[in-house]
């Protein structure tokens, strides 16, 4: 009888070892799937920057469309609660985020990354869980200056 009542106990105990590593894994899984899908973004904005021009007037811009991931939470995975990168200087952003477990980090990403106008330095937040497109368009700022503007599209 012993033996089982101590069999049980060691069971549950290594049960309980086994999950909290799960949940650590799971925020560094979280991050470095993040990681991944801005490091995407950055690519293209820099190859964007890097290898066309502004288009004239009444012409399309160059762009570029990137499929971007925000990992959800589940049993290997912890959730995102706030993603945004926010441009700080003229040829920089730096992305911040928050996972569900309470890990916060931040990346920089060697593009200026604006959202909607290209005049304006506004924040791009990214408030979906799953896949979406991230559009990546070349436009001039307020003194003609190429910009990477970013739109995001709706839900899939």
């Amino acid at each position: 009888m012993i033996r089982y009542v101590v069999a049980v106990l060691l069971t549950l105990a290594l049960l309980g070892l086994a999950g909290l590593a799960i949940d650590d894994a799971a925020g560094e899984t979280t991050e470095r799937e993040l990681r991944t899908e801005l490091a995407a973004v950055e690519a293209a904005a820099v190859e964007l920057e890097a290898t066309e021009e502004l288009s004239p007037a009444g012409h399309p811009n160059p762009q570029r469309v990137v499929e971007f991931s925000v990992p959800t939470r589940s049993l290997t995975r912890a959730g995102v609660d706030h993603l945004e990168i926010e441009p700080v200087a003229d040829d920089a952003s730096v992305a911040r985020y928050v996972l569900t477990d309470g890990t916060r980090g931040r990346m920089l990403l060697e593009s200026r990354l604006v959202y909607r106008d290209p005049t304006a330095a506004r924040t791009t937040e990214i408030g979906w869980r799953g896949t979406n497109d991230v559009r990546l368009v070349l436009q001039p700022d307020a003194d003609g200056q190429p910009v990477v503007v970013v739109t995001l599209s709706d839900s899939r």
